[in-house]
């Protein structure tokens, strides 16, 4: 059997998992599926413009970058919630500097990732939720991770909302000082397809999906999974249990249009949409049918 190529970008992060342990098991490949992974570490924005390029077919975004972006551009749909938990988003700042607890943090600038990013978009409902409005000039472009423990050396604070357990060892290390937690009210992760992969690998995408399910559900039974985490991530192993037994990757194929829906409201209270949007309007324009 001839295997058919479906593109897929996400992060270099724990959640990404399953799709990795499905390649290395021959998993896709048995379902005739030649899946080439894309590690993207600049996050849900470069994936976002990747999908609209037409660069890949599937992505794994933060789900309120996925939102805001296909209401914006309407270039495909939503095909699966992939991890149903919320993602939980350290507050950092450099630890060079004279910030130290949640009540220095309001009218700071942040760092993030690009406009548009998952870092942008927390950053916006978090700063809402804590009493304050940044503008355009309070946020500063770092690309990445490794961008924002660069600029995080000076000694001008900014705040830098990032996964907590991915910034962890950074926390450890003296890197950056984790100043506050941030837990959204929906599920953390979409996969995302492009509508010109819909229109021509739509059954081999719903197969694509079976088989990642499988991945997940298998991966949370292991009894030795916090264990593999730590190791294939580089994670203290700590943190990696704490992090494993919180999460829960979607194994039913149900799309929460409701969540979807929440998180719309959220960005346009914020200012990140222009309008808001009906529970029907979310279904018809996110959710494929």
């Amino acid at each position: 059997m001839t295997a058919t190529s479906i593109r897929v970008a996400g992060v270099p992060e724990h959640f990404n998992l399953p799709w990795h342990l499905g390649r290395e098991r021959g998993a896709f490949a048995r379902a005739g599926i030649d899946l080439q992974w894309r590690t993207v570490p600049q996050g849900t924005g470069a994936m976002c413009d990747m999908l609209r390029s037409g660069e890949v077919d599937l992505a794994v975004l933060v789900t309120e970058g996925a939102v805001r972006d296909l209401l914006t551009h309407g270039y495909g749909k939503i095909i699966a919630n992939y991890v149903d938990t919320p993602l939980v988003w350290g507050v950092h700042v450099g630890a060079g500097t004279e910030v130290h607890q949640r009540a220095q943090v309001k009218g700071l600038p942040f760092a993030i990732s690009r406009p548009g990013s998952g870092s942008h978009l927390i950053a916006m409902s978090y700063a809402k939720a804590n009493g304050w409005t940044p503008t355009a000039d309070d946020f500063v472009v770092v690309n990445d991770l490794k961008g924002a423990v660069e600029r995080m050396q000076a000694p001008d604070p900014l705040l830098f909302l990032w996964e907590r357990t991915t910034t962890a060892p950074l926390v450890r290390n003296g890197t950056f000082r984790r100043v506050d937690e941030y837990r959204p009210a929906w599920p953390c992760f979409m996969v995302v397809a492009g509508n010109a992969a819909l229109a021509e690998y739509g059954p081999l995408i719903d197969v694509l999906l079976r088989v990642l399910r499988d991945q997940a559900k298998g991966l949370m039974m292991k009894k030795d999974g916090a264990a593999l985490v730590a190791e294939r991530q580089g994670l203290d192993p700590a943190d990696a249990a704490e992090w494993f037994a919180s999460v829960r990757w979607n194994t039913d194929g149900r799309v929460d249009a409701r969540a979807l829906h929440t998180v719309a409201d959220t960005l346009h209270a914020v200012g990140l949409l222009d309008r808001s949007f009906s529970l029907e309007e979310v279904q018809e324009r996110l959710v494929r049918k």
